[in-house]
């Protein structure tokens, strides 16, 4: 099939001419010469370039320039737009921006696991490090009973253990706990401790006052 690179080709054949003939005559750099021979628009740097390189061209060599440029339209009318634009431009655009390989695939799968793992490690270590949560909600901080009983409640984890004042106190399943104490005339210091299974302590101190 005829294209514009061909007639070129052929008339410069004709004339004798070598490409460094040419380039000398044309100023067109010969790898832009042999480009357009070869119908290889997409190494030129756009395709204003490439109409401009081939009306010099085949003007140069006594052919129609019309007419080569008719069959240059023609060719870059059945090619993809991108292969006529900067090569700098097209190789973006022309490479799928994620493409999911078999190695890329894999590479996510132990990222994945390594990320997996590392949570679950960083989740121990501050199970292992991190005290019980403790909240207490009676008596409150500064009270004054009236009463030489008054009971002690709060919660922390349920698998903790709570001591108030030294003594043990039951930790129900749902990390709630409840126990009374007897109080001295005077301010007294209601210590209470909370230990998981790992060492780990938190403790509330609440002064309760009582008497005259």
């Amino acid at each position: 099939m005829k294209t514009a690179g061909s007639m070129v080709l052929e008339a410069r054949r004709r004339k004798g001419l070598s490409v460094t003939d040419v380039e000398r005559a044309t100023k067109i750099r010969a790898r832009f010469i042999e480009a357009i021979e070869s119908d290889r628009y997409d190494s030129l740097p756009s395709e204003s370039y490439a109409k401009g390189f081939l009306k010099n061209y085949s003007e140069f060599l006594g052919l129609n320039s019309t007419v080569v440029l008719a069959f240059f339209r023609r060719q870059t009318r059945e090619a993809p737009r991108s292969t006529l634009l900067p090569k700098g431009v097209t190789e973006p655009l022309n490479r799928s921006f994620f493409q999911l390989t078999p190695g890329k695939f894999l590479a996510m799968l132990l990222a994945g696991m390594f990320f997996l793992l590392l949570g679950y490690f960083v989740f121990q270590y501050r199970a292992l490090n991190a005290p019980p949560v403790l909240t207490v909600d009676s008596p409150a901080e500064n009270y004054t009973a009236t009463e030489r009983r008054i009971d002690v409640l709060g919660e922390t984890d349920s698998d903790a253990t709570v001591t108030i004042n030294g003594v043990s106190t039951l930790v129900r399943s749902d990390g709630k706990f409840f126990d009374q104490v007897t109080l001295e005339p005077g301010v007294n210091h209601v210590v209470i401790v909370a230990t998981s299974r790992y060492g780990k302590s938190a403790s509330i101190t609440r002064d309760v006052s009582f008497g005259p």
